[in-house]
C-alpha cells in the first residue's frame, strides 16, 4: 500500500472538471458553446479560439481515457452509468423520455467516462501503490 493518505479531493476535482467541459460544450439549457457558435458570426475569432481550446481539452481527455481504460473499460463505465441512471430514474419515479432526461443522462455518462479515465491512475496509485506510465517508444 502507498504510505500517502488517500483523499477524495483529486477525484472530485477531476469529476467537476469533466462535468464542466462536457456541459460547456453542449447542454439543453441554451447556454453552451454550440448555442453560442450557432447564434451568429459575431466574435468569430474568439469563437474559433474557444472551440480550438475545447477541442484540445477533449482530445487530451479522450486519449487519456482510452489509454488508461481501453475500449472494454469505457464500455464497462458506460454500463455502470446506465445502470446508475436507470436506478435513479426508478427511485425518483421519473421517466426516461420526459423532457431532456435522456440527453442529460448521455452527457453525464460521457462526463463519467472522462472522469473514470482521468481518475483511474490516481486511484490505482493511491490505493494500491501502482504507478502507470506511458511507453513513448511505440
Amino acid at each position: 500500500m502507498n504510505a500517502e493518505r488517500f483523499d477524495w479531493r483529486g477525484v472530485v476535482s477531476r469529476a467537476l472538471f469533466c462535468l464542466f467541459i462536457v456541459f460547456a460544450i453542449y447542454n439543453p439549457s441554451g447556454t453552451s458553446f454550440v448555442h453560442w457558435v450557432l447564434s451568429g458570426f459575431d466574435w468569430f475569432w474568439v469563437k474559433l479560439a474557444t472551440g480550438a481550446a475545447l477541442a484540445v481539452i477533449c482530445m487530451v481527455m479522450w486519449r487519456t481515457t482510452i489509454g488508461v481504460l481501453g475500449a472494454r473499460g469505457v464500455l464497462l463505465v458506460v454500463a455502470f452509468c446506465i445502470g446508475m441512471g436507470m436506478t435513479g430514474l426508478h427511485l425518483t419515479g421519473s421517466r426516461l423520455l420526459a423532457g431532456d432526461t435522456l440527453l442529460i443522462g448521455a452527457l453525464a455518462s460521457l462526463a463519467g467516462v472522462f472522469t473514470a479515465g482521468l481518475c483511474y491512475s490516481h486511484l490505482h496509485h493511491r490505493l494500491g501503490g501502482i504507478s502507470h506510465t506511458e511507453d513513448l517508444n511505440k
